[in-house]
Protein backbone atom coordinates (compact mmCIF):
# COMPACT_ATOMS: atom_id res chain seq x y z
CA UNK A 1 0.00 0.00 0.00
CA UNK A 2 2.73 2.35 1.02
CA UNK A 3 4.34 1.72 -2.60
CA UNK A 4 1.47 2.34 -4.60
CA UNK A 5 1.18 5.45 -2.68
CA UNK A 6 4.41 6.47 -3.07
CA UNK A 7 4.02 5.60 -6.74
CA UNK A 8 1.09 7.47 -7.11
CA UNK A 9 2.79 10.82 -5.15
CA UNK A 10 5.78 10.75 -7.73
CA UNK A 11 3.67 10.69 -10.80
CA UNK A 12 1.46 13.71 -9.94
CA UNK A 13 2.03 17.21 -11.85
CA UNK A 14 4.73 18.84 -10.87
CA UNK A 15 4.08 22.29 -11.52
CA UNK A 16 5.80 24.19 -8.05
CA UNK A 17 9.56 25.20 -7.54
CA UNK A 18 11.01 25.21 -11.02
CA UNK A 19 8.01 26.70 -12.51
CA UNK A 20 7.58 29.32 -10.75
CA UNK A 21 8.79 31.82 -12.67
CA UNK A 22 5.99 30.34 -15.53
CA UNK A 23 3.02 30.67 -13.52
CA UNK A 24 1.88 33.41 -15.40
CA UNK A 25 2.12 31.63 -18.55
CA UNK A 26 -2.03 30.32 -19.58
CA UNK A 27 -0.89 27.82 -21.28
CA UNK A 28 0.84 26.44 -18.34
CA UNK A 29 -1.16 26.25 -16.07
CA UNK A 30 -4.17 24.58 -18.57
CA UNK A 31 -1.60 22.25 -19.18
CA UNK A 32 -1.20 21.05 -15.27
CA UNK A 33 -5.07 21.25 -15.14
CA UNK A 34 -5.82 19.34 -18.36
CA UNK A 35 -2.93 16.46 -16.64
CA UNK A 36 -4.74 16.48 -13.53
CA UNK A 37 -7.93 15.89 -15.23
CA UNK A 38 -6.44 13.11 -16.59
CA UNK A 39 -7.13 14.62 -20.09
CA UNK A 40 -3.64 13.43 -21.55
CA UNK A 41 -4.07 14.00 -25.00
CA UNK A 42 -4.58 17.70 -24.55
CA UNK A 43 -2.31 18.36 -21.55
CA UNK A 44 0.20 16.56 -23.99
CA UNK A 45 -0.67 18.86 -26.79
CA UNK A 46 -0.29 22.54 -24.29
CA UNK A 47 3.10 20.91 -22.98
CA UNK A 48 4.59 20.30 -26.18
CA UNK A 49 3.38 24.01 -27.44
CA UNK A 50 5.29 24.96 -24.63
CA UNK A 51 8.25 23.46 -26.12
CA UNK A 52 7.63 25.20 -29.42
CA UNK A 53 7.71 28.54 -27.67
CA UNK A 54 11.12 27.80 -26.68
CA UNK A 55 10.49 26.82 -22.95
CA UNK A 56 12.89 24.91 -21.26
CA UNK A 57 12.78 23.46 -17.26
CA UNK A 58 12.68 20.47 -15.47
CA UNK A 59 9.10 20.09 -14.74
CA UNK A 60 8.05 20.21 -18.66
CA UNK A 61 10.23 17.25 -19.46
CA UNK A 62 9.16 15.82 -16.10
CA UNK A 63 5.77 16.15 -16.91
CA UNK A 64 5.95 15.06 -20.17
CA UNK A 65 7.32 11.88 -19.40
CA UNK A 66 4.57 11.13 -16.55
CA UNK A 67 1.84 11.53 -19.71
CA UNK A 68 3.81 9.10 -21.72
CA UNK A 69 4.33 6.47 -19.14
CA UNK A 70 0.38 6.36 -18.68
CA UNK A 71 0.07 5.91 -22.44
CA UNK A 72 2.82 3.40 -22.58
CA UNK A 73 5.14 5.14 -24.50
CA UNK A 74 8.09 3.74 -22.95
CA UNK A 75 10.70 4.97 -24.96
CA UNK A 76 9.44 8.58 -25.28
CA UNK A 77 8.83 8.33 -21.49
CA UNK A 78 12.47 7.55 -21.01
CA UNK A 79 13.56 10.06 -23.00
CA UNK A 80 12.12 12.80 -21.57
CA UNK A 81 12.75 11.81 -18.03
CA UNK A 82 16.41 11.34 -18.79
CA UNK A 83 15.82 15.28 -20.15
CA UNK A 84 14.28 16.32 -17.00
CA UNK A 85 17.27 14.47 -15.15
CA UNK A 86 19.90 16.50 -17.74
CA UNK A 87 19.03 19.54 -16.05
CA UNK A 88 18.06 19.00 -12.52
CA UNK A 89 20.30 15.57 -11.75
CA UNK A 90 19.85 15.69 -8.39
CA UNK A 91 15.91 15.62 -8.18
CA UNK A 92 14.90 12.42 -6.55
CA UNK A 93 11.14 12.23 -7.77
CA UNK A 94 12.34 12.27 -11.52
CA UNK A 95 15.46 9.75 -10.37
CA UNK A 96 12.76 7.55 -9.31
CA UNK A 97 10.36 7.71 -12.06
CA UNK A 98 13.56 6.78 -13.84
CA UNK A 99 14.10 3.50 -12.30
CA UNK A 100 10.45 3.38 -12.33
CA UNK A 101 10.19 3.01 -16.22
CA UNK A 102 13.88 1.65 -16.86
CA UNK A 103 12.33 -1.38 -14.64
CA UNK A 104 10.04 -2.25 -17.23
CA UNK A 105 12.48 -2.40 -20.62
CA UNK A 106 12.97 -5.96 -22.44
CA UNK A 107 16.66 -5.17 -22.55
CA UNK A 108 18.41 -4.77 -19.27
CA UNK A 109 21.88 -4.32 -20.43
CA UNK A 110 24.59 -4.63 -17.62
CA UNK A 111 26.44 -1.07 -17.24
CA UNK A 112 30.26 -1.10 -17.48
CA UNK A 113 31.95 0.92 -14.44
CA UNK A 114 32.42 4.23 -14.75
CA UNK A 115 36.35 5.28 -15.26
CA UNK A 116 36.57 6.78 -11.17
CA UNK A 117 37.44 10.32 -12.40
CA UNK A 118 34.35 10.58 -15.08
CA UNK A 119 31.95 9.54 -12.36
CA UNK A 120 33.76 12.00 -9.80
CA UNK A 121 33.28 14.79 -12.41
CA UNK A 122 29.96 14.05 -13.41
CA UNK A 123 29.14 13.74 -9.60
CA UNK A 124 30.42 16.99 -8.61
CA UNK A 125 29.33 18.87 -11.69
CA UNK A 126 25.86 17.43 -10.67
CA UNK A 127 25.80 19.57 -7.05
CA UNK A 128 25.51 23.27 -8.92
CA UNK A 129 24.65 25.01 -12.23
CA UNK A 130 27.22 25.97 -14.80
CA UNK A 131 26.00 29.67 -13.33
CA UNK A 132 26.94 28.89 -10.00
CA UNK A 133 30.30 27.08 -10.87
CA UNK A 134 31.17 29.96 -12.70
CA UNK A 135 30.30 32.32 -9.79
CA UNK A 136 32.17 30.38 -7.61
CA UNK A 137 35.47 30.38 -10.14
CA UNK A 138 35.07 33.86 -10.31
CA UNK A 139 35.17 34.50 -6.60
CA UNK A 140 38.61 32.19 -5.96
CA UNK A 141 39.82 34.20 -8.75
CA UNK A 142 39.67 37.36 -7.32
CA UNK A 143 40.62 36.56 -4.24
CA UNK A 144 43.82 35.10 -5.88
CA UNK A 145 43.99 38.37 -7.29
CA UNK A 146 44.23 40.36 -4.09
CA UNK A 147 46.68 37.69 -2.54
CA UNK A 148 48.90 38.85 -5.42
CA UNK A 149 48.31 42.22 -5.33
CA UNK A 150 49.42 41.27 -1.49
CA UNK A 151 52.54 40.02 -2.43
CA UNK A 152 53.54 43.29 -4.51
CA UNK A 153 52.42 45.83 -2.26
CA UNK A 154 52.71 44.06 1.48
CA UNK A 155 54.57 45.96 4.05
CA UNK A 156 56.77 43.57 5.15
CA UNK A 157 58.38 39.88 4.00
CA UNK A 158 55.83 38.30 5.62
CA UNK A 159 53.03 39.38 4.15
CA UNK A 160 54.57 39.55 0.83
CA UNK A 161 55.34 35.98 1.37
CA UNK A 162 52.00 34.80 2.60
CA UNK A 163 49.88 36.91 -0.15
CA UNK A 164 52.12 34.77 -2.66
CA UNK A 165 51.33 31.81 -1.19
CA UNK A 166 47.44 32.75 -1.08
CA UNK A 167 47.69 34.25 -4.09
CA UNK A 168 48.71 31.65 -5.98
CA UNK A 169 46.94 28.73 -4.55
CA UNK A 170 43.46 30.33 -5.30
CA UNK A 171 44.18 30.82 -8.79
CA UNK A 172 44.78 27.36 -8.86
CA UNK A 173 42.05 26.20 -7.03
CA UNK A 174 39.33 28.71 -9.51
CA UNK A 175 40.15 26.15 -12.19
CA UNK A 176 38.43 23.74 -10.54
CA UNK A 177 35.05 25.31 -10.63
CA UNK A 178 35.64 26.72 -14.28
CA UNK A 179 36.42 23.30 -15.34
CA UNK A 180 32.94 22.34 -13.74
CA UNK A 181 31.25 24.96 -14.93
CA UNK A 182 32.07 24.07 -18.56
CA UNK A 183 31.84 20.39 -18.15
CA UNK A 184 28.14 21.25 -16.76
CA UNK A 185 26.89 23.52 -19.70
CA UNK A 186 28.30 21.45 -22.53
CA UNK A 187 26.72 18.82 -21.04
CA UNK A 188 23.35 20.40 -21.16
CA UNK A 189 23.99 21.82 -24.59
CA UNK A 190 25.33 18.94 -26.61
CA UNK A 191 23.45 15.58 -26.90
CA UNK A 192 25.78 12.68 -26.43
CA UNK A 193 23.35 10.31 -25.78
CA UNK A 194 19.78 9.29 -27.09
CA UNK A 195 17.11 6.88 -26.23
CA UNK A 196 15.68 4.05 -28.73
CA UNK A 197 12.50 4.79 -29.95
CA UNK A 198 11.84 2.15 -32.31
CA UNK A 199 9.91 -0.70 -30.66
CA UNK A 200 12.28 -2.95 -31.90
CA UNK A 201 15.38 -2.40 -34.35
CA UNK A 202 18.49 -4.16 -34.43
CA UNK A 203 21.89 -2.68 -34.20
CA UNK A 204 23.94 -2.24 -37.20
CA UNK A 205 27.62 -3.59 -37.98
CA UNK A 206 27.50 -0.97 -40.47
CA UNK A 207 26.04 2.20 -41.31
CA UNK A 208 23.28 1.20 -43.80
CA UNK A 209 19.88 -0.76 -43.61
CA UNK A 210 21.21 -3.83 -45.20
CA UNK A 211 24.05 -4.32 -42.59
CA UNK A 212 24.13 -7.05 -40.37
CA UNK A 213 22.30 -6.89 -37.38
CA UNK A 214 24.76 -7.24 -34.12
CA UNK A 215 22.11 -7.43 -31.46
CA UNK A 216 18.30 -6.66 -31.44
CA UNK A 217 17.36 -3.34 -29.64
CA UNK A 218 14.11 -2.42 -27.60
CA UNK A 219 12.90 1.03 -27.03
CA UNK A 220 13.91 2.75 -23.87
CA UNK A 221 18.11 1.75 -24.66
CA UNK A 222 20.36 4.48 -23.99
CA UNK A 223 22.93 5.06 -26.46
CA UNK A 224 26.16 7.18 -26.41
CA UNK A 225 26.29 8.89 -29.55
CA UNK A 226 30.20 7.98 -30.72
CA UNK A 227 30.11 9.37 -34.34
CA UNK A 228 28.15 10.06 -37.53
CA UNK A 229 28.08 9.27 -41.17
CA UNK A 230 25.45 11.17 -42.99
CA UNK A 231 21.85 9.93 -41.07
CA UNK A 232 23.42 7.41 -39.38
CA UNK A 233 24.93 7.58 -35.94
CA UNK A 234 27.98 4.91 -34.53
CA UNK A 235 26.27 4.44 -31.04
CA UNK A 236 27.66 2.43 -27.69
CA UNK A 237 25.52 0.60 -25.47
CA UNK A 238 26.20 0.50 -21.63
CA UNK A 239 27.70 -2.44 -21.76
CA UNK A 240 30.44 -1.69 -24.35
CA UNK A 241 28.70 -2.81 -27.07
CA UNK A 242 29.61 -0.74 -31.03
CA UNK A 243 27.14 -0.45 -33.68
CA UNK A 244 25.47 1.69 -36.06
CA UNK A 245 21.57 3.17 -36.30
CA UNK A 246 19.92 5.85 -38.61
CA UNK A 247 18.42 8.65 -37.08
CA UNK A 248 15.21 8.58 -36.89
CA UNK A 249 14.68 5.71 -34.58
CA UNK A 250 16.87 7.46 -32.03
CA UNK A 251 15.97 10.59 -29.54
CA UNK A 252 18.53 13.07 -28.65
CA UNK A 253 18.46 13.31 -24.70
Amino acid sequence: MRRSLLVLLMMAVLDIGWAAQDKTNENWALANEAYKENKYTEALRLYEGLLEEGYVFPALFYNIANIYYRQHKLGLAILYYEKALKLSPRDKAIQYNLQLAKAQQLDQIEPLPPFFLHRWRQGAQSLLTANTWSGIGLVFLWLGVAGLVLWILGADRKQRKRGFIVGTTLLLISIIPFYLAASRGSYEKHPGTAILLEMEYGLRSAPEEGSKVLVPLHEGVKLVIVDQIGDWYKVQLEDGELGWLPQQVMGMI
